[in-house]
C-alpha cells in the first residue's frame, strides 16, 4: 500500500482565505479557532463570516478545496486507480460524513504574557479510517487468493470498478460503526505575526492527527 500524504484540512481553509488581521485585546482567539474549525469540518461558514475572516463565498470555496484534497489522498491510499465521476462523489459523500461527525468543543482561550493565545479544545478521536483500511486490505487479500485459486483474473478496468467498490464498501461500513474515544484536550497557539493572527502550524497538526485515527491508518498501511 502506498504511504499516506493526509492535508491539513485547517491550515488549507486558513492558507486559502487569508488571516485575520490583528485588532489588539479585542480579538477572539477561541471564536476565531473555533471559526476554522465549523467552517473545515461542518460546511458551517456562521462564525467565518460573522468574524470576518471571509465571506459566504469563500467559506464554501475553502471547505470544498480542503474536501477535494482528502477524497485524492482517499483515491491515492486506495491504490486502486483512477476513480470514475460516481466512485469519486461517493468517496466524497464519505469524506462529508466523516467530517460531519467529528466531535470538538472550543472551550476557551488564555492571552499569554507575548500576546499570543493558547486555545484549549476538548474533543473525542474518531476511528473510521484504520478500520476501513484494515479492512479493505483484508478484501485485497481474499481477492488475491481468489484469483488465484481459479486462475482467472478480471481485465484492468473490471479490476478498478471491483477495488473502488471494494474501498467504499468498507469505508461505509466503517461509518455504520463508528466509535469514537474518550474526550481528550488539545491546545492550540495563536498568535501575531506581520499583523496577522497566525494559529501555529504544528500544533494544527497535531490536533488533526489526534481528532482522526491516523496512527491506525498508518500502521494499518505498514
Amino acid at each position: 500500500m502506498k504511504k499516506m500524504k493526509k492535508l491539513s484540512v485547517m491550515l488549507v481553509c486558513i492558507m486559502l482565505v487569508g488571516l485575520l488581521s490583528g485588532c489588539g485585546n479585542s480579538f477572539d482567539a477561541a471564536g476565531y479557532i473555533s471559526a476554522i474549525l465549523d467552517n473545515s469540518y461542518k460546511n458551517d461558514s456562521s462564525k467565518f463570516v460573522s468574524m470576518k475572516i471571509g465571506t459566504a463565498e469563500e467559506a464554501s470555496e475553502t471547505y470544498e478545496t480542503s474536501l477535494k484534497g482528502e477524497v485524492d489522498t482517499l483515491i491515492y491510499l486506495s491504490s486502486a486507480g483512477e476513480a470514475s465521476d460516481e466512485q469519486y462523489e461517493k468517496l466524497k459523500g464519505i469524506m462529508t460524513d466523516i467530517y460531519g461527525q467529528t466531535k470538538y468543543t472550543v472551550d476557551g482561550a488564555e492571552k499569554q504574557d507575548d500576546g499570543s493565545y493558547i486555545v484549549t479544545i476538548t474533543y473525542e478521536q474518531i476511528n473510521v479510517f484504520g478500520p476501513a483500511m484494515q479492512s479493505y486490505i483484508t478484501e485485497l487479500d481474499n481477492l488475491n487468493n481468489e484469483y488465484m485459486s481459479t486462475g482467472e483474473y478480471p481485465s484492468e478496468e473490471e479490476l478498478t470498478t471491483i477495488l473502488f467498490d471494494t474501498y467504499i464498501g468498507c469505508f461505509e461500513q466503517a461509518l455504520a460503526n463508528v466509535t469514537f474515544d474518550e474526550p481528550a484536550t488539545a491546545t492550540i497557539k495563536v498568535e501575531l505575526k506581520d499583523k496577522l493572527w497566525q494559529p501555529n502550524e504544528n500544533d494544527v497538526l497535531a490536533f488533526e492527527t489526534s481528532l482522526f485515527d491516523i496512527d491506525a491508518l498508518q500502521e494499518a498501511l505498514q
